[in-house]
């Protein structure tokens, strides 16, 4: 049986950068470690999340992954505050779309990572409770 735990693998070309850029926007760096010699990182986008972001050095993967070196997720973030995320990913200076109202009345926008991997952000109902 699966479990609620989620882990997406992300191939990039340095694991030190993509930490702290994600560190940046405020993710929990669940653990840092060596694989033959190249580091891998799990992140989360806070400490109780459980999705997990798993980073992996890209010319690791394709010395013993090949078949999935070119493989790049698309995903979906989620906030209550989408202008507030908005301008924190924006001040780390890496391109970012704009902000797009939608029909029913939700808004959504992209950015890119230091890798050029680019992710989307809605805006979701707070919390409540």
């Amino acid at each position: 049986m699966f479990s609620n735990h989620l882990s997406i693998m992300l191939y990039v070309k340095n694991v030190a950068e993509s930490i702290e850029f994600w560190r940046e926007l405020g993710f929990y760096i669940q653990s840092e470690t060596e694989i033959d010699g190249t580091l891998t990182a799990e992140i989360k986008p806070s400490e109780r999340a459980e999705l997990t972001l798993v980073l992996y050095d890209l010319e690791f993967i394709m010395a013993n992954s090949p078949e999935v070196a070119g493989n790049t997720p698309s995903i979906l973030f989620q906030t209550s505050d989408i202008t507030t995320l908005y301008q924190k990913v924006a001040a780390l200076g890496f391109p970012v779309g704009e902000v797009i109202h939608l029909p029913d009345g939700g808004c959504v926008f992209n950015f890119s990572d230091p890798d050029g991997n680019y992710f989307a952000v809605a805006e979701s109902e707070p919390a409540i409770g």
